[in-house]
């Protein structure tokens, strides 16, 4: 019984600290360095800041697209319209297979600044993105996608962190709207996880970019397999395994439409979980006690976050089996009323938007259910580098 206690406590212990604990424990260590950095300066008088007096790099802005007719036109419009010199950027667009009109929609904007490449092959977005990237000859490479906008001074905030020799990526801010510009239903935790890398930032130790909004220079960029499912973390974490920092700026903003249907939403979760035990497997070193930041931040936001779906299992079954004393039926009762509500949720999802008291316990539940599929779909070996569109 005492292994049984233990293996509760230790289940819901690791659920309460990645998700609770690890964020306090992240704003301290952020707290004490930025407090540090302060004390450094007031003492020697040097700038912290980078430069900004050399001239912008060029700069190659990256779309890969799959049947995008919905959203090809404005993205490219809203890339023109940035407030970047625009001699000094180029706009690279590819179609992954696309048999809609995403072709027929792009095609005016085509010339000088805008490169367009059809690939008639459906092979994925990995396979785009390093086909884009070894025809781009600029400086650095901007990461986007068909369905998100930039705010005007996106690509500047990103390219003034590359200025700093020991930064090899950079993360701009993500904003999910719903299609209709409204906040998305899932806002409180997405504005969690922006804060989260805010201050692994600070820290140093921001490990995975948006893939919305990132950039890195382009003689850095390596060939992704194929076969990559969540290629913004893998290219982001490349750069960090190789002893480059991934810089976060909140001022590079970008917004991006997310599904209006949790099913859909739900679909590309499982996804990206699928994709980020496939990414475990191969960055799994990042947990060396030696890499100090980076390897608290990957076991802390990534490694435990992803076993969260097997703590719960193994918090339920065993208050199941300690459900005699009051204290583990009380604890049993809330696991079902918490569960209970979350179904709830669901079932008023299905039919207009979620009460506000429900849309935690259904993402929370809804998140881990899609990382525990993604887990098995890895282990299954069913995964890909294509993607499909979801509704939106």
């Amino acid at each position: 019984m005492i292994v049984i206690e233990f293996m509760f406590w230790l289940a819901v212990g690791c659920i309460l600290y990645t998700y609770a604990g690890y964020p306090v424990l992240l704003m301290i260590l952020a707290a004490l360095k930025q407090l540090r950095g302060d004390m450094r300066f007031l003492s020697s008088g040097e700038s912290r800041r980078t430069g900004g007096e050399d001239e912008l790099p060029t700069v190659a802005v990256l779309v890969a697209a799959h049947n995008e007719e919905r959203h090809i036109e404005q993205r490219i419009r809203n890339l023109l319209a940035l407030d970047y010199p625009a001699e000094r950027l180029r706009i690279y667009v590819g179609s992954d297979g696309s048999d809609d009109a995403t072709e027929s929609l792009a095609a005016p904007f085509v010339g000088e600044r805008v490169v367009w490449r059809g690939f008639s092959q459906r092979r994925g977005k990995p396979s785009v993105i390093n086909d884009l990237a070894a025809l781009a000859t600029e400086d650095v490479l901007v990461f986007t996608d068909a369905n998100t906008e930039f705010s005007a001074g996106a690509v500047n905030s990103l390219v003034r962190h590359l200025q700093d020799p020991t930064v090899g990526c950079v993360c701009g801010e993500l904003r999910l709207q719903a299609g209709d510009g409204a906040e998305n239903q899932d806002h409180i935790y997405w504005r969690y996880e922006r804060m989260l890398k805010f201050f692994e930032g600070r820290l140093g130790a921001l490990l995975g970019a948006n893939g919305g909004v990132y950039a890195m220079r382009r003689d850095q960029y390596r060939p992704i397999p194929s076969d990559t499912i969540v290629d913004d973390f893998w290219i982001s974490m490349e750069r960090v395994r190789d002893g480059y920092r991934c810089a976060y700026d909140p001022e590079a903003v970008a917004w991006e439409d997310v599904p209006e249907r949790i099913d859909d939403e739900f679909a590309r979760r499982v996804r990206i979980g699928t994709g980020n035990y496939q990414a475990l497997r191969h960055f799994w070193t990042m947990l060396d006690p030696r890499r100090g930041f980076i390897a608290l931040t990957f076991f802390s936001h990534k490694f435990l976050r992803w076993l969260v779906p097997h703590c719960m299992i193994v918090a339920a079954v065993t208050n199941l089996a300690l459900v005699g004393s009051l204290l583990y039926a009380s604890l049993g009762a809330a696991q079902v009323a918490f569960y209970g509500l979350a179904l709830f949720g669901y079932q008023r999802s299905r039919s207009g938007l979620t009460p506000g008291l429900l849309r935690m316990p259904l993402f929370f539940v809804s998140m881990n259910l899609a990382l525990l599929f993604g887990f098995w779909k890895y282990l299954t070996g069913k995964r890909t580098g294509t993607w499909a569109r979801t509704a939106r």
